[in-house]
């Protein structure tokens, strides 16, 4: 009887792990570690410039809770940052960015070229406030311009760099991790040659426009794969189907245990309920991640973030207490549009260039697709071995619900304090 009883716990055991993970990860759950980096180059001035030097600028901005990593950012350790202990860590901060945030010159190169980082303030961003730091550089038109940005290498494999500007006329959009080591900004060509003829001109915005895709493609399978929120919803959706891969598979849906309502899911216990479920709520998310991008609506980060955990709670009360009228595709539809608001803000904050946003937009949303069908698919090969078990009803179902409802309570009590 007791080994019986331990076999479907130990078979489940990772449920436990991954909501322990989950519930360590911070509140600001769908949203990774990012840094934003603005180069813009001014007109030249003087007759030492014309022709031969381009004059940029960059504006640095990094989360305070990502600088705490690597610098003593809360001093006193209270769990909570200080003005007072801002500035006095802001020294220890420029100079690590001047040795880990930095174009990579090559020998022979005028000194102005070199980047001095210069406190410029805070500014508040939608999951937290960040330390913004700006540059200026003097550097010759026909060299590569390549920035280097090793921060957090050690700390954070998940960090990332959000690049957006504008060099020699050519909107610049692109990102990198600290892993990638450096970034090409700029190739060392002259102005005439950038401007090239017209048939080189349009290769080159083909090449930005392609290059944006990519990037956003996979930054956008990044965030997806890194958004725990976003997870713990598609984990709650798909919790109650069987779906199983075997020819021959067994009923719909926890036949045997009406005392969670599997009536109520044996609609939603074929791979077409699957489909339908996840594309209402890809159509949800993809609706207003567009109208937000491109400044149609907004939604403040005050109501989304708690709505967003609370999308998480409902989904799984209703595994365990379900509603005959309500229909889990257009509740994955509804619920999706709230969490598109919470996608939008890093398109947004990330500043891209009007040129290259709808490439960036595309990109990032397909991104979040292919991310989203990685980590269905992963349930559903990880749960093969528990489909069709008599206990799949008591312990992954309404056990996972449970666990679900207690973590995302634990977001929404963290984003609305």
């Amino acid at each position: 009887m007791m080994r019986a009883l331990l076999r479907p716990l130990m078979q489940t055991g990772w449920l436990l792990v991954l909501a322990m993970g989950l519930a360590w990860s911070p509140a600001q759950a769908h949203k990774g570690s990012d840094a934003y980096l603005e180069v813009q180059q001014s007109d030249a001035t003087g007759a030492e410039s014309a022709g031969t030097l381009r004059d940029l600028r960059f504006v640095l901005a990094v989360a305070i809770r990502d600088l705490d990593l690597v610098v003593p950012m809360d001093g006193n350790a209270d769990g909570r940052v200080t003005w007072g202990e801002v500035k006095a860590a802001t020294p220890q901060a420029l100079a690590l960015f001047n040795q880990q945030a930095r174009l990579d010159v090559p020998a022979g190169a005028p000194g102005a070229c070199r980047l001095d980082w210069q406190t410029d303030g805070l500014e508040r961003r939608s999951d937290g406030v960040y330390l913004r730091a700006t540059a200026t550089a003097r550097c010759p038109v026909g060299q590569d311009l390549r920035f280097s940005y090793l921060l957090l290498k050690d700390q954070d494999s998940t960090h990332r760099l959000l690049v957006a500007g504008r060099i020699g006329g050519k909107d610049l959009l692109s990102t990198m991790s600290p892993q990638q080591g450096s970034l090409l900004l700029s190739p060392g060509v002259t102005d005439a040659a950038m401007a090239g003829t017209g048939a080189q001109a349009q290769s080159a915005g083909a090449s930005n426009r392609w290059s944006a895709l990519r990037d956003y493609f996979s930054l956008g399978v990044h965030h997806l794969l890194q958004g725990y929120d976003h997870l713990a919803f598609l984990l709650a959706l798909v919790l109650p189907l069987q779906l199983s891969l075997r020819r021959s598979p067994s009923a719909a849906l926890l036949r045997g245990h009406p005392e969670i309502g599997a009536a109520a899911y044996a609609s939603r216990a074929t791979w077409m309920t699957l489909l339908r479920t996840v594309t209402a709520f890809t159509v949800g998310h993809s609706i207003t991640l567009i109208l937000a991008t491109f400044g149609l609506t907004q939604a403040s980060p005050l109501w989304v973030e708690p709505a967003i955990a609370l999308s998480i709670v409902v989904t799984a009360l209703l595994n365990l207490r379900p509603v005959k009228w309500v229909r889990f595709d257009v509740l994955a539809l509804l619920f999706g549009m709230v969490h598109g608001f919470g996608f939008a803000g890093l398109l947004l904050e990330a500043a891209a260039p009007g040129g290259l946003l709808p490439w960036a937009l595309a990109g990032f949303n397909l991104g979040v697709e292919a991310g989203q069908l990685m980590a269905v698919l992963g349930w559903v090969l990880v749960s093969q071995a528990l489909v069709g078990r008599s206990w799949y009803a008591n312990v992954v179902v309404r056990g996972g619900s449970v666990l679900l409802v207690l973590l995302a309570s634990w977001w929404f009590w963290q984003r609305v304090g």
